[in-house]
């Protein structure tokens, strides 16, 4: 007999496995990848490394001290440089595939990002924080003569991360104070910056482990700018770096890409960019570097495209010359103008752990991610005579992918569907670009899948009320087949949870959401939809809404609500509605303009447009989505903001908020809920301390899973 299957609990999350970030070998024969885990005691995340033999099928666990990731395989592919923080602080460290030891190469930076190797094999680059202010550098004309000395003492303990200065017996007579003189100074789930830059080192890499406790590594980039992205070049010279060295970063929009000569540091401007640019890949043979980016003629909400530069023998050019002269536009080539793919996009899940690439190189191809109409796939671009083709290769709109990698005619995606968390799928492709059907590789969270039971879904399309078509996810109470539920749709009468997703420029798709089966399995039917302002649907779709919140995104919403209640089996008394960040602004919006939902819970919300200008850590983003400064235009700020109508609530609303939240600060939330409370209406309050946007620590996340099902179910009742 099979034991009756129940919903999933909050608690699953610590139940979960992850596989992300597939790395496949040179040779493409062997994959390597990361499986995360959750101590069930101490709800600590443990990640290692696994290599899988694509030939044999057998699988090995490479590390095991549950601080492992980023494996990144040598040109060769007998090593695996990766990233562990076992020793306390985030380094490389190397092991032969072969078998052995995993072995240290100590730096004393501290490694951000991946490690990434240089084509020759002999050094592996990385990015780090340092402390790059030039000798005569003050904080501010007018600071205290020995400021600077704070500053570099300041950055010495963040570099260090010395915790253990908190328990010193000194500790009220040391300096904490910030001072703060850039336009950007923070990042939401980094925090202050302080005087620090990102700068690229590299460090040798040695045949044999180092006798050595300490490497020394080489600073490749300098001055006072951040650098980031490095790519080496084929063989080995060069390396290719996303930074903006022509004046105040913090004050533009746009990136340009930079060229530094290893052996010498110097640096070359290779292109002025219009706008943001992402994921710089050599192309195999040195002459052409591929990246994501877009012209900024929409600001943030400018639709991702994949750019070639093509470098016409400029690097010859140097080193006879000593000097570069930058590309300009007609140098690049944008491979999918044109199109509505939002390039470099995913679809993720939100039970899921890093999806690995989404641009990558395989000989005279290029692969890369692209995501139409609320789906991803996997592309490739052939350089023909006539310029480049482009061939849908992997992907479909019954499954999400979320990352992949290829090598050697072989792609390995990171892949869901609404009732199958992620795992890692084969598909091979031939010299025609033919490929093969995915052959499911890992089969995480099987046992637990049995166990648990999940509603049925489906993809529907809608029309708003001003006519856009727009897409909608539906999932089914557990237990309910479509079929089944739209013969006799009279027969039934399920309670309704809407979702709304963030960003704005962000998509739903045909993922695992973990959140919305929580739901599901408890009797509700759960709905969620793109609606304008979401990507993966071209251009128009996605900026339309800019300074306008509030609008055509909420006609979309309602609509859909419309949508599915016109299928006859929803309990229109008994309907929820939730979102996280832009999904939590709407949650707020939407309450202040209608009393159709029974409860809602928004989550780290924007209230209020006005106040909160110059509180995020993407200023640029706010000023470019809202349309408008508070000293310039006011109205247009409170126009879109919540907080301006929320005497018009008659829902009750539970408010979610991480109080170290840099993107959408707390105040938000303090605001409405003041307001509500202020008003006599009902509103709860929860604060997550030491969070920042989105919940890390799983007993939080757990908490907001519980509290969120029971407020609903509290409402459902009454």
């Amino acid at each position: 007999m099979h034991a009756e299957k129940r919903p999933l609990n909050p608690e699953d999350i610590l139940k979960f496995t992850c596989v992300g970030d597939p790395q496949l070998s040179p040779g493409g024969d062997k994959l390597a990848y990361v499986r995360q885990k959750f101590d069930q005691d101490t709800y600590e995340s443990k990640t290692d490394i696994f290599l899988m033999d694509l030939q044999t099928g057998t699988t090995t666990q490479l590390t095991n001290s549950g601080k492992d990731s980023s494996p990144r395989w040598s040109p060769a592919g007998d090593r695996i440089a990766f990233i562990s923080s076992r020793s306390g602080r985030s380094q490389i460290w190397i092991i032969d595939v072969s078998g052995g030891e995993a072995w240290h190469l100590p730096t004393k930076q501290e490694v951000q990002g991946g490690p990434v190797w240089c084509p020759t094999g002999t050094r592996i680059f990385f990015t780090a924080s340092a402390f790059s202010k030039p000798g005569d550098w003050v904080p501010y004309p007018g600071s205290p003569e020995d400021d600077r000395k704070r500053a570099e003492d300041e950055a010495r303990r963040i570099l260090e991360k010395d915790s253990k200065q908190a328990k010193d017996k000194d500790e009220n007579k040391r300096n904490q104070v910030r001072v703060i003189t850039r336009l950007r100074y923070r990042f939401d789930r980094i925090g202050y910056f302080g005087d620090l830059r990102r700068q690229v080192f590299y460090v040798d890499v040695p045949k044999t482990p180092p006798a050595s406790k300490h490497t020394e590594a080489v600073q490749v980039t300098q001055g006072d700018f951040d650098h980031s992205l490095p790519a080496p070049s084929p063989d080995g010279k060069w390396i290719a770096v996303e930074a903006f060295r022509s004046g105040d970063a913090d004050y533009v929009t746009r990136s340009e890409i930079w060229l530094f000569d290893v052996e010498t540091n110097k640096p070359y401007l290779l292109y002025s960019a219009p706008g943001p640019v992402f994921n710089l890949q050599w192309s195999p043979g040195g002459s052409m570097i591929a990246f994501y980016g877009h012209d900024n003629s929409r600001g943030v909400s400018t639709k991702h495209d994949l750019y070639v530069a093509c470098l016409d023998g400029r690097l010859e050019a140097v080193s006879q010359e000593g000097k570069l002269e930058p590309l300009r536009a007609d140098h690049i080539q944008n491979l999918t103008s044109g199109t509505d793919l939002h390039a470099g996009m995913a679809i993720g899940s939100d039970i899921s752990y890093r999806g690995g690439s989404t641009l990558n190189w395989d000989g005279r191809d290029l692969y890369f991610c692209a995501a139409e109409q609320g789906a991803a796939y996997v592309y490739s671009a052939s350089r023909q005579q006539a310029g480049w083709e482009l061939r849908r290769l992997c992907g479909s709109p019954d499954v999400a992918i979320s990352g992949f990698s290829a090598s050697a005619g072989k792609i390995v995606l990171k892949q869901s569907t609404p009732v199958q968390p992620e795992n890692l799928f084969l598909v091979e492709v031939d010299s025609s670009g033919q490929t093969t059907a995915p052959k499911q590789l890992t089969f995480d969270n099987e046992q637990l899948m049995d166990q648990v039971k999940l509603g049925a879904w489906e993809k529907f399309s809608y029309t708003s009320s001003d006519g856009q078509q727009v897409d909608g996810w539906l999932i089914y109470p557990a237990g309910f087949e479509p079929t089944q539920v739209k013969a006799e749709p009279a027969k039934y009468s399920f309670p309704m949870v809407v979702q709304v997703h963030g960003g704005p420029h962000s998509a739903y798709g045909s993922s695992f959401e973990f959140q919305a089966q929580l739901f599901a399995g408890r009797g509700y039917a759960v709905a969620y939809f793109n609606p304008r302002g979401s990507t993966s649907y071209g251009q128009d779709f996605m900026d339309c809404i800019d300074g306008k919140w509030g609008d055509k995104d909420y006609l979309d919403i309602m609509s859909g609500v419309d949508a599915v209640v016109a299928k006859g089996f929803i309990d229109q008394s008994n309907m929820f509605i939730h979102g996280w960040s832009y999904g939590g602004y709407m949650t707020t919006w939407v309450v202040t303009q209608t009393d159709r939902f029974k409860a809602a819970c928004a989550g780290a919300p924007v209230t209020d447009m006005y106040a909160g200008y110059g509180t995020s850590d993407i200023l640029w983003a706010d000023e470019q989505e809202f349309g408008a400064k508070p000293w310039e235009d006011p109205e247009t700020l409170l126009k879109s903001s919540p907080l301006k109508y929320v005497a018009q609530v008659t829902t009750p609303i539970l408010l979610m908020h991480g109080e170290n939240d840099l993107r959408c600060p707390v105040l938000h939330t303090e605001e409405f809920y003041t307001g509500l409370k202020r008003l006599g209406k009902t509103a709860v309050m929860i604060r997550y301390p030491g969070e920042f946007h989105g919940l890390s620590k799983p007993i939080h996340r757990i908490d907001r899973y519980k509290r969120l099902l029971a407020w609903f179910e509290y409402y459902r009742c009454r």
